[in-house]
C-alpha cells in the first residue's frame, strides 16, 4: 500500500521510472496510465462501420432479418446492452480525462473538502445530494451528460425495417406476334381464345367477356374526392390495384412475377414496360353524321352514319329497345384500313346529355416506369419517354377501338343502357369533386364541360383497362408471347440506426478522440501525473495519515468556533453561507481547505492549507499544537511563541472572506 504513490513535484520525471531499494516508488506503466483510452478503438471502429453502412445504404437481409423479426424482444435487450457498453466506454474515457486533469490541478491548488467531493462526483459520475448548490448543479450537468453517449449509441444501432435493392427477372408481354389480337364475331362459340385460372379470367374477346369489369371502370373513372388519385382494381384475381392510371401496362404483376414475389422479404420491384399513352379528347359535335334512327323493325333501332375516320362506307349497328329513349350507341370505324381513332355517341332522350358527343383517342408509343408494391398490392405507373412503335400495324389499338362498339351493344336492353348509367355516374362523380364554391364562381365548369370531362375519364379508363387485358391475354393465353426483362427488386432489410444518430455518435467519438489527443499533447502524455488518486480510498487514507493531525485539529477548531458563535448569539440559528438541496449543511468541515505535499522519497500527504488553516489547539483542554507527520505540516513542533504567532495569523486570515472555487485556489 505504501508503494502505490509517487510524488508529483516538478523535479520528478516519469522517464526515469526507477524503483528504489525500499520498493516504495514502483513504475507507473504504460498500460496502467492509458488502458481506458484503448476502449476508443472499439467505439471508433463501430462508429466508422455504422457511418460507412449508412453511406453505402447497406441493409441486413436473410437469416439475420428473419431472426430480428421473430425475436424483437431479444433484439431490444441486446441493443440496450451494447448501447450501455459502448456508452460506458465513452463515459469512462471522459471521466478519466477529468480525473487526470483534476489530479494535475490538485498538485498545484488548494481545495476545500466540498470541492474535493465535487471532483469525486464528477469523476465517477454520481449525484451527491449533500453538495452546496453551486457545486451540485455542475455535478448534475456532468451526470446528465454521462447518459447521452448510451442514448446516442442506442439510436445508432437499433435495427428497423428498411429496403435494399437487388435484381430479378420478369416476363413481359411481347407484341411481335399479335395474331390473336383481333375482333372476334359476337356469336356464341366464335369468341377469341380464353383461359380461366385461379389468377383470373383471361381472354382475347375483351369487349364481350370483360363487360362487368369495364362497366365498373367507366362508372368509377372520376374521383369524387378533390386532389386524390383514383385507386381501381386490376382485371384479374391477383388483388392488385392501380394507383392512378394504368396506361395499359403492369399486367405482369401477380401473374409472371412468382420468382420475385415468392421471396417473403420482397417489398416490391420497379421495371420499364412498353405501352401506349392514350390521350382522349371529347367534344360536342352538333353536326355529327352518326345518328340514332328507327325503329327500323319491331324493337330494333339503327345507329348509323360516317365518322371522321370512316373508310369506304359509313358505320351501322342495331340496338333493341321498347323505344329509342334508353339507347346509348357508340360508333367506331369498321374498315381495316381506317386508323380508327374516333368514336361517336348517339343517345336517346333519356341520355340526351351524351348525344352528339365525339371523342378522339391518340395512342402514343411510350416507355413507362412501373412500380409494384407487393406488400400493399399496389401498382403505380409513370410515363417515361416516347419510343418507336412496337406494333406498327396497330392491331392492338384498332382492336381496342372496336371494343367500344361491342360494349355499347352488349350494355343496352329494352329498358335502360347500362353504359349510359355508368357514364352518368362518372359525370356525377366529377361534379362532386369540384370545390364547394365552384357553383358560385362565374367561371365555374358548365354542365356541358362537366359532361365532357366525365365522359373523357370513362373512355380513358376503359381504354387503359382493355390494353391491360390484352397484355394479360398475351401472358396467360398466348403463353409464348412474352419477353424477359430485368427488374430492380426491393427487399425488406434491417437498417442499423437512424442517420442523425449515426452522424451524432461519429462526431461525438471524434470529439472524445480530439479531447484525448489534446490533453495528451498539453500534458506531454501526463508525464507529471502521480500515482495518487483521490478516487481511491486507500490513497486518501494513507495520504491523510501522512499529513498528521493538522486536518483534524483544523476541523475541530471550525466546530468550536461555530459552537461559540451560536452560544454568543443566544442559541440563535446561524444563517447559512451556502445553500444545500436535500440535506443540512455540514458547517463543521465542508469548507476546510487542504492541499497535497510531497516528501523527498516520492510520497504525498494531505495537509491543511497552512496560510489559512494552521493548527488550532484548544487551550481550555490543554491541547498542544503540532500533529507531527514527518515534515508534511509546516511548524509541526514549533515553540510556543511560534504557535502564538501562527494563531494570530490564523485569526487574521480567518476574518478574511475567501471562497474556494470549483477548481480550487492557488
Amino acid at each position: 500500500m505504501v508503494g502505490r504513490q509517487i510524488t508529483w513535484i516538478s523535479s520528478w520525471k516519469p522517464q526515469r521510472r526507477t524503483t528504489t531499494s525500499n520498493g516504495r516508488t514502483p513504475r507507473y506503466s504504460h498500460w496502467v496510465r492509458y488502458n481506458t483510452f484503448y476502449g476508443l478503438v472499439f467505439t471508433t471502429t463501430l462508429a466508422t462501420l455504422l457511418l460507412m453502412a449508412d453511406l453505402i445504404e447497406w441493409r441486413a437481409t436473410g437469416y439475420l432479418f428473419v431472426l430480428a423479426n421473430r425475436f424483437p424482444g431479444t433484439v431490444a435487450l441486446i441493443v440496450q446492452l451494447l448501447a450501455a457498453f459502448f456508452g460506458l466506454i465513452h463515459v469512462a474515457v471522459v471521466c478519466r480525462l477529468i480525473n487526470y486533469a483534476l489530479r494535475l490541478r490538485l498538485r498545484k491548488a488548494s481545495v476545500t473538502l466540498d470541492v474535493l467531493r465535487t471532483w469525486v462526483d464528477m469523476s465517477i459520475p454520481r449525484i451527491d445530494w449533500d453538495l452546496p448548490l453551486r457545486f451540485f448543479f455542475p455535478v448534475l450537468l456532468v451526470v446528465f451528460l454521462s447518459l447521452v453517449p448510451a442514448a446516442l449509441w442506442a439510436g445508432s444501432i437499433t435495427p428497423f425495417i428498411d429496403r435494399t435493392t437487388t435484381t430479378g427477372m420478369l416476363l413481359l408481354p411481347s407484341y411481335e406476334d399479335v395474331s390473336l389480337i383481333r375482333e372476334y364475331p359476337m356469336e356464341i362459340g366464335t369468341s377469341g381464345p380464353s383461359l380461366r385460372t385461379q389468377k383470373g379470367f383471361f381472354t382475347y374477346s375483351v369487349g364481350v367477356q370483360h363487360v362487368g369489369n369495364l362497366l365498373s371502370s367507366a362508372a368509377s373513372a372520376s374521383s369524387s374526392t378533390t386532389g386524390k388519385r383514383l385507386v381501381h382494381p386490376k382485371l384479374d384475381n391477383t388483388q392488385f390495384s392501380y394507383i392512378g392510371r394504368s396506361y395499359g401496362v403492369g399486367a405482369p404483376a401477380g401473374l409472371t412475377d412468382m420468382s420475385i414475389s415468392s421471396n417473403s422479404q420482397v417489398a416490391g420491384y420497379i421495371y420499364q414496360e412498353e405501352g401506349y399513352l392514350c390521350n382522349v379528347t371529347c367534344i360536342y359535335n352538333r353536326t355529327s353524321a352518326f345518328r340514332l334512327r328507327g325503329p327500323v323493325a319491331e324493337w330494333i333501332y339503327e345507329a348509323s352514319g360516317n365518322l371522321p375516320d370512316s373508310v369506304d362506307s359509313g358505320e351501322m349497328s342495331a340496338y333493341i329497345g321498347h323505344t329509342g329513349d334508353a339507347i346509348v350507341a357508340i360508333g367506331v370505324a369498321h374498315s381495316e384500313r381506317s386508323p380508327r381513332r374516333y368514336l361517336a355517341l348517339a343517345a336517346g332522350p333519356s341520355y340526351a346529355f351524351l348525344n352528339s358527343t365525339q371523342c378522339a383517342l391518340d395512342f402514343t408509343p411510350h416507355l413507362f416506369n412501373v412500380t409494384v408494391d407487393i406488400a400493399n398490392l399496389n401498382i403505380s405507373v409513370v410515363p417515361a419517354n416516347p419510343i418507336p412503335d412496337f406494333n406498327p400495324q396497330r392491331n392492338l389499338t384498332r382492336t381496342v377501338m372496336r371494343q367500344f362498339e361491342l360494349l355499347s351493344n352488349d350494355l343496352t336492353n329494352l329498358y335502360v343502357s347500362l353504359l349510359g348509367d355508368a357514364l352518368n355516374a362518372s359525370i356525377a362523380a366529377y361534379n362532386m369533386s369540384r370545390p364547394p364554391n365552384a357553383g358560385r364562381d362565374p367561371v365555374s365548369v358548365s354542365e356541358e364541360a362537366a359532361t365532357l370531362a366525365g365522359l373523357t375519364n370513362s373512355i380513358t379508363a376503359m381504354a387503359d383497362d382493355m390494353l391491360a387485358a390484352y397484355a394479360s391475354a398475351q401472358l396467360m393465353v398466348g403463353k409464348t408471347f412474352t419477353q424477359k426483362r430485368d427488374v430492380q427488386v426491393y427487399l425488406y432489410g434491417l437498417q442499423f440506426g437512424q442517420r442523425v444518430y449515426i452522424y451524432a455518435i461519429f462526431v461525438f467519438n471524434l470529439l472524445v478522440l480530439g479531447a484525448v489527443a489534446g490533453e495528451a499533447v498539453r500534458t506531454r502524455g501526463w508525464r507529471e501525473l502521480g500515482r495518487f488518486n483521490y478516487l481511491d480510498p486507500r490513497d486518501l487514507v494513507i495520504a491523510a495519515s501522512r499529513g498528521g493531525e493538522g486536518v483534524a485539529w483544523a476541523a475541530d477548531g471550525l466546530a468550536r468556533r461555530h459552537s461559540k458563535k451560536k452560544k454568543g448569539a443566544g442559541e440563535k440559528r446561524k444563517s447559512m453561507k451556502h445553500v444545500w438541496l436535500l440535506s443540512d449543511p455540514d458547517e463543521g468541515n465542508g469548507s476546510l481547505s487542504i492541499r497535497m505535499k510531497g516528501d523527498g522519497e516520492g510520497h504525498v500527504g494531505i495537509v491543511v492549507r497552512s496560510p489559512l488553516f494552521p493548527p488550532s489547539p484548544d487551550p481550555e483542554k490543554g491541547e498542544r499544537g503540532g500533529g507531527g507527520g514527518g515534515g508534511f505540516e509546516d511548524g509541526g513542533d514549533a515553540v510556543d511563541a511560534d504557535k502564538r504567532a501562527a494563531q494570530r495569523e490564523w485569526d487574521r486570515r480567518r476574518r478574511q472572506k475567501q471562497r474556494v472555487g470549483l477548481f480550487g485556489s492557488m
